[in-house]
């Protein structure tokens, strides 16, 4: 009799456990974002987790890396994009709820080099050559995978550099290890965000390009397939909501 009421109370916990992890999973929400957003969700997610008393996750990596994660078998309630090629991606792989795809804000492309770096800051025009700027390597996102790589790639080619310079590249997993070997004078130069270029320290912006030399820098937000709930619904509209909207502006996105 002593080994059933045993039995009976390991099971009730073993099955109260199980009920209590899975109510704690239920409320986390979890969110598939490129990584060049890094600063700013984390302020919008730390004020939403406060004022709606909900856990969120990040996924931190290149627009590209996510979308492949997505595509096999991740489910998190939101992913934003760097730009409208993986958000297309999951489109068309019909892993996204039709009608949530939104703008959320955007960003520009800069030219970048080491704090100590004996390049002078100028405004760029049409007649400046980069290749013969410096001489050492270009670091850039990877293209294959990292938006801002694409950006790069977009913005050589446009000025006709990209073959002569495509020797010098130094391609990263995302914009934020591109704007780190930069940092640590592991490439003379390199192409980031202006968002990112302008919170770190160790770098200086050189010149900023024109958005005519390449695609728009937008950010896109939607929500996953099978994700749409009260809560993913909560956190997607806070995002976009007027409320945050200086938060944006704070870390140099424009909304």
């Amino acid at each position: 009799m002593k080994r059933i009421t045993l039995y009976i109370i390991v099971l009730g916990l073993f099955f109260f456990g199980c009920i209590h992890k899975n109510k704690s999973i239920d409320n986390k929400l979890v969110i598939f974002c490129a990584s060049s957003l890094t600063d700013v969700m984390s302020d919008l997610v730390e004020e939403y987790e406060n004022e709606f008393q909900t856990d969120v996750n990040f996924n931190l990596a290149s627009s590209g890396t996510l979308a492949r994660q997505i595509e096999h078998g991740a489910e998190p309630a939101i992913f934003i994009s760097a730009n409208k090629k993986w958000l297309d991606y999951l489109n068309q792989k019909k892993l996204t709820i039709p009608g949530s795809e939104i703008t959320i804000a955007g960003n520009s492309m800069v030219l970048i080099a080491p704090e100590n770096s004996p390049l002078d800051s100028f405004i760029f025009t049409n007649g400046i050559n980069l290749a013969e700027l410096f001489e050492g390597r270009l670091s850039i996102g990877d293209p294959n995978h990292v938006p801002a790589g694409s950006y790069a790639i977009q913005l050589l080619e446009n000025l006709g550099l990209e073959k002569n310079m495509a020797s010098r590249f130094l391609p990263a997993k995302n914009v934020r290890s591109a704007l780190m070997v930069v940092e640590l004078g592991e490439a003379e130069a390199g192409i980031v965000y202006k968002t990112d270029a302008l919170k770190s320290k160790r770098v200086k912006i050189i010149t900023e390009f024109p958005d005519s030399l390449y695609e728009p820098v937008h950010y896109y937000m939607t929500i996953i397939e099978g994700q749409k709930n009260e809560k993913s619904l909560s956190l997607y509209n806070y995002i976009l909501s007027d409320e945050v909207k200086q938060v944006w502006k704070k870390y140099g996105f424009s909304r």
